[in-house]
């Protein structure tokens, strides 16, 4: 396999990491939102709230999303230097499982 496999890999690798801090930022933006409706109350600030939360869970999130890109990348990379294809349904079910799991628990939190 040639090079334009290994560079076809690593765009997706950027686009796996691309997507993690995009979820990264949104959980940042999402946990200090309830932060700024105080600000904007002129009321104190004192408690943890769900919008804190829910942040938290999206920037775990982003890093579930990048390392899961970083073994899909190795893996790739591994598989390509092998001349070989396998086919990562297990991995592929359990990371589906863990955001579906997050998913929920932010509906959790935000609801």
């Amino acid at each position: 396999m040639g090079i334009t496999d290994h560079l076809a890999n690593k765009r997706t690798f950027l686009a796996w990491v691309r997507t993690g801090i995009a979820l990264m930022g949104f959980g940042f933006v999402i946990s200090k939102f309830e932060i700024f409706i105080h600000i904007l109350n002129r009321s104190s600030y004192n408690n943890i709230g769900n919008s804190l939360i829910a942040g938290e869970i999206m920037i775990i999130l982003g890093i579930v999303t990048i390392g899961y890109g970083l073994y899909e990348f190795l893996s790739n990379e591994k598989d390509i230097e092998n001349n070989n294809v396998n086919s990562r349904k297990v991995e592929s079910i359990v990371f589906s499982a863990i955001i579906i799991g997050m998913a929920i628990l932010l509906l959790v939190f935000i609801v």
